[in-house]
C-alpha cells in the first residue's frame, strides 16, 4: 500500500467509528490546546511590557518612582513611598530639564446624576496622555494652562463614560469627585491595551494633578514626570537625577526610573510565564500520555475487531510491514488530528481572550508545530505494539477468528 492508500484506509476507519475516534482524541486535544493557549497569553504579556518599555525610552520624558513601591508587603518605617517638594526642586535644577510635574494615583467614588462608580483617578501634567498611554478620541486634552490654574476639568475613559452615562459622547457633561464638580472635556481610548485593564474594566478619570491635589490634599505624588529638552540624552540625565534624589534621601536605592521598574515587571512576568509553561506543560504531558494510552487501547480493540480482515489481506499477499504501517497510520492519524484540533482550539481561545480583555496575545507557531509533531509521535509510539501484534497474526488463525 502506498501513502495515499494508507491515509484513505485510516480515514475510512476513523469515520466508521466516529464517536470512538473523537473520544480517543480528547486527551491529545486538551494537552495541545492547553500548551498553545498558556504560552500565547504569557508571551502576549511579555510583549506588552516590552512595548511599553521601548516607548518610554523613545519619548523625551523621564518617569521616576519610589523604588519601595515595587516591593510587596506592608510598608515599613523609613520606606520612601512618595516625593517631597525638595525632590521636585532638585530635579528642576538640572540643565536640559524643561518641566517637572507629578502624577497622583488613587481610587474614589465618581458620580454623574444618579449613577456612581468607584473609578481610578490619575492626575498629571498636560502630557499625561503620553505617560499613561491613551489617546483623546473626543474633545480635547487639558492644557498646561489648565494645570497651572487648577481648572476643574477631566477626561473619561470609554469604559468610565459608559459606566456613568451609558454612552461615550459625554463631552460637556458634569461629574462629581470628592464633592467637587468637574466638566468632562474629553473621552480617551487606551493605545496599549492590557489584560489587567480589561479585567478591571479600564474605568479611569484623568485630570490636572493640581486639581486632584485640591480635591484630595492628603494624596501624595507617587511619580515624578520630567520633560526633557530635544537633543538631551534621556538615559544619562535620568541617571544623574536619580543619583541626586538618592543622595538627598540618604539611600542608594530610594528612587528609580520607570524603565527599571518596567524591566523588573518584565523579568517577573517572564519568570511567571516560564513557571506556568512548565506546570501546564507537565499537565499537558500527562494528558498526552493518557491520550496515548487511550489510543493504544482503541488500536488493540481495532486489531481484535478486524482480525478476519487482517487474515484475508495476508492470505492475498499483504506483507507484515504493510499490516504494521496500516495500523501505525491509523494511530498517528488519530493523534495528529487531535493535535490539529487542539491547535485550532488553542488559537481560538487566544482570540477570545484578546477580544474580551483587549489583550495582545502572541501565538507561538514554533510551539504549535512542536505540539503537533509530539502528538504525532505519541501516535507512532502508542500504535507500535498494536500494529506489531496485528502483523504477527497467522493467516489461518485470523481467518478462523469469530
Amino acid at each position: 500500500m502506498n501513502a495515499t492508500e494508507l491515509l484513505t484506509s485510516a480515514f475510512l476507519s476513523m469515520r466508521a467509528h466516529l464517536l470512538r475516534s473523537l473520544l480517543t482524541m480528547l486527551g491529545i486535544f486538551i494537552g495541545v490546546a492547553s500548551i498553545i493557549a498558556i504560552v500565547a497569553i504569557g508571551k502576549g504579556g511579555q510583549n506588552a511590557v516590552v512595548s511599553t518599555l521601548e516607548n518610554n525610552q523613545l519619548r523625551q520624558t523621564i518617569e521616576i518612582v519610589p523604588r519601595e513601591l515595587v516591593v510587596p508587603g506592608i510598608p515599613q518605617p523609613g520606606q520612601i513611598l512618595s516625593f517631597s517638594n525638595e525632590d521636585f526642586d532638585i530635579a528642576r535644577q538640572f540643565q536640559g530639564v524643561l518641566q517637572v510635574a507629578e502624577t497622583l494615583y488613587g481610587q474614589a467614588a465618581v458620580s454623574a446624576g444618579r449613577q456612581s462608580a468607584n473609578l481610578m483617578l490619575e492626575g498629571g501634567p498636560d502630557y499625561l496622555n503620553g505617560l499613561a498611554n491613551f489617546s483623546v478620541i473626543q474633545g480635547r486634552m487639558f492644557t498646561n494652562g489648565d494645570v497651572l490654574t487648577h481648572q476643574n476639568v477631566a477626561l473619561l475613559s470609554q469604559q468610565a463614560a459608559l459606566q456613568l452615562f451609558g454612552r461615550e459622547n459625554v463631552v460637556g457633561q458634569s461629574l462629581v469627585v470628592g464633592g467637587q464638580t468637574l466638566q468632562v472635556i474629553g473621552v480617551t481610548a487606551s493605545t496599549e491595551p492590557s489584560l489587567l485593564n480589561g479585567i478591571l474594566g479600564g474605568g479611569a478619570v484623568y485630570l490636572p494633578y493640581t486639581t486632584l491635589e485640591g480635591i484630595f490634599p492628603n494624596w501624595t505624588a507617587s511619580e515624578m514626570d520630567i520633560a526633557v529638552q530635544p537633543g538631551v540624552s534621556v538615559p544619562e540625565l535620568s541617571q544623574r537625577i536619580v543619583t541626586a534624589l538618592n543622595i538627598h534621601a540618604h539611600s542608594a536605592e530610594a528612587f528609580e526610573t520607570s524603565a527599571g521598574f518596567l524591566q523588573g515587571i518584565e523579568k517577573l512576568i517572564g519568570t511567571i510565564t516560564n513557571i506556568l509553561t512548565l506546570v501546564i506543560g507537565a499537565v499537558a504531558g500527562i494528558a498526552l500520555v493518557v491520550g496515548g494510552v487511550g489510543v493504544m487501547n482503541i488500536m488493540l480493540v481495532s486489531v481484535t475487531e478486524r482480525t478476519q480482515e487482517i487474515g484475508i489481506r495476508m492470505s492475498l499477499g499483504a506483507t507484515k510491514s504493510a499490516i504494521v504501517w496500516q495500523f501505525l497510520f491509523e494511530s498517528m492519524m488519530l493523534t495528529a488530528t487531535g493535535g490539529l484540533l487542539g491547535i485550532v482550539f488553542g488559537v481560538l481561545v487566544t482570540i477570545i481572550v484578546r477580544a474580551a480583555f483587549h489583550f495582545l496575545v502572541a501565538v507561538s507557531w514554533q510551539v504549535a508545530i512542536g505540539a503537533f509533531l509530539f502528538s504525532a509521535l505519541i501516535g507512532l509510539v502508542c500504535g507500535l505494539y498494536p500494529a506489531l501484534k496485528a502483523s504477527r497474526l497467522l493467516p489461518v488463525d485470523a481467518l478462523r477468528y469469530e
